[in-house]
């Protein structure tokens, strides 16, 4: 099935490749999506995905581009960036609520392109400990911060 997916984004035959999507569990589609991207950084796989998010914006849909654009696509430039933009759609679309995709903000202000700033990144720490009490990456990126204070 892997192989097949792979085919169908890549000869850019979308509609058949979105019938595949809606044949398999979620998680599986996902972790498919992220290993033929890591074999080959080829745009098309977001492509797809976009044409999946036109169709029916989710959380989960934008949760795999961050994940796509931060790890299987980085080589390609602007990765972050793009990553940015979902991770702030999901943000919204959780009104703030999810530790986790609160998370993917913490994550892009230490990326070498600090497309978060600092004051928005401890902005970020607060709201995923009121969330959160316990959360170690909110609490590890706080005792960074304020030490650059």
């Amino acid at each position: 099935m892997l192989k097949n997916l792979e085919q169908l984004i890549l000869s850019g035959n979308f509609k058949d490749a979105e019938a595949l999507y809606h044949k398999i569990d979620f998680q599986q589609f996902h972790d498919q999506l992220i290993s033929i991207a890591y074999d080959n950084s080829n745009i098309l796989y977001y492509t797809f995905l976009h044409y999946l998010l036109i169709k029916e914006e989710s959380v989960e849909l934008h949760n795999l581009a961050f994940s796509l654009f931060v790890n299987a696509l980085t080589p390609i430039e602007g990765a972050y960036h793009c990553a940015l933009f979902h991770a702030e759609r999901l943000v919204a679309l959780t009104n703030e609520q999810d530790p986790e995709t609160l998370e993917h903000l913490l994550f892009l202000s230490e990326v070498p392109d600090k497309l978060v700033s600092n004051e928005k990144a401890l902005e970020t720490c607060h709201k995923i400990l009121a969330l959160d009490p316990g959360n170690k990456y909110a609490k590890e990126t706080f005792k960074k911060l304020a030490k650059k204070k």
